[in-house]
């Protein structure tokens, strides 16, 4: 058996039902944001706003007003809305760590220069010219540490998502 429990969001005139573990996950991250919004002199507006925006989310989500949310709707809206500025949860890296990764959004053949290009700031083109160049004057055994890089390196699908998750370069 299953507690349910009826959820209120500020700015949103709808109520959910939700299982216990759904209300538990969502009450975290509103404590989470709470916390790490304390210092921010509009934190009441910025919650109200986080809760609105959690709160159309999940009407959005809900075929019927009877509908019960679960652990996996709250999941799936909370990843949709993301973490907190300033929240410090277990799924972000430290500010400033930069990671090398393959990059798909316009990439030409594995997206090792896009992603090299969004690590360096540097233009993917620069980068291009340079992979053929040392290509060509190693006789063609760069290629093989481009295909090793290509095995070895993360995949994220575009360049905003990589800044989102490790930051910006630019200091």
């Amino acid at each position: 058996m299953k507690n349910l429990v009826l959820i209120t969001l500020s700015g949103h005139s709808a109520s959910f039902k939700a299982e216990q573990d759904a209300y538990d996950a969502l009450r975290q991250y509103l404590d989470r944001a709470k916390r790490s919004l304390q210092a921010d002199p509009d934190h009441e507006e910025v919650l109200r706003d986080l809760e609105q925006s959690i709160g159309e989310k999940l009407a959005a989500r809900l075929a019927s007003a009877e509908q019960v949310l679960t652990l996996a709707d709250i999941n799936a809206v909370l990843a949709e809305v993301g973490p907190v500025a300033g929240d410090s949860g277990a799924h972000t890296p430290p500010k400033g760590r930069r990671r090398l990764v393959r990059i798909q959004e316009g990439q030409d053949i594995l997206g090792i220069c896009q992603g090299l290009s969004a690590y360096s700031d540097i233009d993917v083109d620069w980068l291009r010219t340079i992979f053929i160049g040392l290509a060509l004057v190693t006789g063609g055994a760069f290629i093989l540490v481009y295909f090793a890089a290509a095995f070895f390196l993360p995949v994220v699908a575009t360049r905003e998502e990589y800044f989102a998750r490790y930051g910006s370069n630019l200091l």
